[in-house]
């Protein structure tokens, strides 16, 4: 188990594409176990994801979270956490959806982002075995959001409008409530 520290911009390993794994052998379970402990522990905010870039590894893996209501916990949510290792979005749909999104490595910064609102994703498991994930809304964001990241890509690459800080997002969402 080991908890990995989380590269923040302007380090230039977030801007390279990460290579392809080719095999999947006892490095990349261990990367993988590094990857879920960060993940574990990465909180304010919590995130919904992390890639190997994220941590310093250019590899094509990431984990990420598919959050749903838990019923046990009276409307709580709980989670499921994939590796995807090779990631690669297989089809989409012509529906798309604009929502906010910030970055464990790109602190305190938030942006509307525009994302399908459903995709197939192919990858490898841990295992190595091929599979396929149909992902959508929150779940489906978070995904591609990572596999940008196994690009090179960051967010705010891809932010429309203006990016806000937790506080001008914490002033907004009150503002919403009133």
């Amino acid at each position: 188990m080991a908890i990995r520290k989380i590269v923040t911009i302007p380090d230039p390993v977030l801007r390279v594409k990460a290579k392809k794994v080719s095999s999947v052998g006892e490095e990349e379970k261990k990367l993988a176990q590094d990857l879920l402990d960060t993940l574990k522990v990465a909180k304010d905010p919590e995130g919904a994801g992390i890639a190997a870039t994220q941590i310093g590894v250019s590899k094509k893996m990431c984990v990420v979270r598919n959050f749903f209501p838990d019923p046990a916990k009276n409307g709580e949510y709980a989670y499921e956490d994939y590796v995807l290792i090779n990631p690669k979005i297989g089809s989409a749909s012509k529906e798309t959806e604009i929502d906010y999104e910030g970055c464990l490595s790109v602190p305190n910064t938030y942006g509307k982002v525009e994302r399908y609102k459903k995709i197939k994703v192919d990858a490898l498991d841990i295992s190595g075995e091929r599979i396929k994930i149909k992902a959508q809304d929150f779940f489906a964001r978070t995904i591609q959001h990572e596999i940008d990241h196994l690009e090179g890509i960051l967010f705010t690459d891809r932010v429309i409008g203006n990016v806000l800080t937790e506080q001008e997002m914490d002033v907004m969402y009150a503002e919403e409530e009133k």
